[in-house]
């Protein structure tokens, strides 16, 4: 085993404001003026807006909201706490945090009666321009290919061994996707296995991960978040 140190545009239309003579009509708008241009939503609003719920899911599926940095393990709660290393981008998704340097980013997480006790979190993440093709590119990509043979991940003084991990077949949704599988094994024995298909839609990238749970051996666990979510990005 190799060991290495180790994610809807809402329009506000200014209104044009007429003046009123003393007859009670409206004048004509003075010559040149203009409305105000549009106004984009904050990058983390409208994330929010186009993460999943569970009415894009439908029965059986239930989804609430997580915040990464407060209601995660200790392990990290920012990518910069993980030792930078080539295979460090995998063990970051894995905590739901972010690839590179994101505008913003925001996570939900997913159960369903169809696999008890499995959670699936799904992130995502919005880049200024070009910056989602070079996380996933240059980062992510890198990673998939180079760490095959398992890696080390390590942080606070603290490790997680990744291993066995694979690459997957990619889903056949947004302009580019990857996928891997694998276990997790904190520092003292502990046991998870994963399974994550990350999805690029133009400048925004959603990563969905599934955790613990015997349903994780059935590969199509994840198909139907990864389809949900990828409607509201398309």
């Amino acid at each position: 085993m190799k060991h290495t140190v180790a994610a809807v545009s809402l329009a506000t239309a200014a209104a044009l404001v007429c003046l009123a003579g003393c007859s009670g009509t409206a004048t004509a708008s003075a010559p040149g003026s203009t409305a105000s241009p549009t106004r984009r939503p904050a990058p983390a609003d409208r994330l929010a807006a186009q993460l999943v719920t569970a009415g894009d899911l439908g029965p059986g599926y239930a989804v609430r909201e997580f915040d990464p940095a407060r209601q995660k393990s200790p392990f990290a709660r920012s990518a910069q706490e993980i030792a930078d290393d080539t295979c460090t981008p995998l063990a970051v998704m894995t905590h739901q945090l972010p690839l590179g340097r994101p505008q913003a980013y925001r996570s939900r997480v997913v159960t369903t009666d169809q696999a008890p006790g499995t959670r699936i979190y799904v992130t995502l993440a919005a880049y200024g321009h070009g910056g989602a093709v070079t996380a996933m590119d240059s980062l992510l990509a890198d990673a998939v290919q180079g760490c095959s043979l398992g890696f080390t991940a390590k942080a606070n003084g603290t490790s997680e061994v990744y291993y066995p991990f694979e690459p997957e077949d990619t889903p056949a949704v947004g302009d580019e996707a990857l996928a891997y599988r694998g276990v997790v094994t904190d520092e003292g024995g502990a046991s998870r296995p994963i399974r994550t298909a990350v999805v690029r839609h133009g400048d925004t990238i959603a990563v969905c991960t599934a955790v613990d749970g015997a349903s994780l051996a059935r590969p199509g666990l994840l198909t139907p978040v990864i389809e949900a979510q990828d409607a509201k990005l398309g």
